[in-house]
């Protein structure tokens, strides 16, 4: 766990300080104090792909600048979650205020700004886009947008944010990759509902969201297909093509990479160490043992068998 804290530091010295430490810890940015406080602690950790930072300081500006994002490319998205106090974030044109048990999402290969208002505490997750790409289609359309404030499962997601702080990172492996599937399995049904809640006249970014969840749901059904899913949300087919390759996809490769994913997960937890591979297979929609073995090799470059192993060994 890294720990920077302002305390430890001459006041004169504490916005360079501070600069540095939110630099280093998520991609290289501008910030300054707004007024005569100038506190700050920031803690920082990775358990797995899951890389989590709780920050707490006193009113500040912070800028992500077109110079920065362009030199230092990282391909991330920030996730902030507030926990106390209120920051906005202004990215893409959008703006958003997010207050106590709200997160929002802002991307760090563009310019951003946030402004926190006082007194905040909050955790900040890095997301790979690739994965959130995978679980809700293209993000550019998230940015600056808040999330959570009456979700039922936001206390759950915060619950797992203050749990994982807690712990320490040499978690094994298999623990890390299942909590890091429940995070974004949370994160996207949270985000999904909201999104579709927004638009009474459901646009095709809200539908292709709950076609995703929908199919992430069905995921152990062999019989699953285009039609079924077409027909559930009263949609042709030939629509349900053109959203998924709208999105850079097709039914059968979304559907195929989301059941190697949990089938990954699967083999890498303990919950499922005493379960023989072929019926993980079966449960996540496989019926073909040689065809998973050979898919499942495609995508992560070792067979099933190695997985569970090297999960084991972790």
């Amino acid at each position: 766990m890294n720990t920077y804290n302002t305390a430890d530091v001459l006041y004169a010295e504490r916005c360079e300080y501070w600069r540095h430490a939110i630099s280093r810890t998520f991609v290289p940015l501008e910030s300054t104090f707004s007024g005569s406080q100038r506190q700050g602690v920031l803690r920082s950790g990775a358990w797995g792909d899951l890389r989590i930072s709780e920050v707490s300081s006193s009113a500040q500006d912070v800028m992500r600048c077109r110079r920065g994002a362009d030199n230092h490319p990282d391909n991330a998205m920030l996730l902030s979650f507030i926990s106390q106090g209120k920051t906005s974030v202004v990215q893409a044109g959008s703006h958003a205020c997010l207050g106590q048990g709200e997160f929002g999402l802002y991307d760090t290969r563009f310019p951003y700004e946030l402004h926190l208002h006082g007194e905040t505490r909050q955790h900040v997750v890095q997301i790979p886009i690739e994965h959130l790409r995978q679980e809700l289609g293209k993000t550019e359309r998230l940015v600056a947008h808040s999330f959570g404030k009456k979700h039922a499962l936001t206390p759950f997601l915060h619950l797992l944010l203050n749990n994982l702080m807690a712990q320490p990172e040499d978690i094994a492996s298999r623990h890390t990759g299942l909590l890091y599937g429940q995070f974004l399995e949370l994160l996207a049904v949270i985000i999904s509902d909201e999104c579709e809640a927004k638009r009474p006249s459901r646009s095709s970014a809200g539908l292709l969201f709950q076609i995703k969840i929908m199919i992430n749901q069905q995921l152990s059904d062999t019989t699953l297909s285009a039609s079924k899913i077409a027909e559930s949300f009263s949609i042709s087919p030939r629509y349900l093509s053109m959203l998924l390759k709208n999105d850079g996809t097709t039914f059968g490769r979304y559907v195929l990479t989301q059941r190697l994913n949990k089938a990954s997960l699967a083999l890498q937890s303990p919950l499922y160490s005493d379960i023989p591979i072929s019926q993980i297979a079966w449960k996540f929609g496989f019926n073909d043992m040689a065809y998973f073995s050979r898919a499942f090799r495609a995508k992560f470059s070792y067979s099933p068998t190695e997985c569970r192993h090297q999960a084991g060994e972790a």
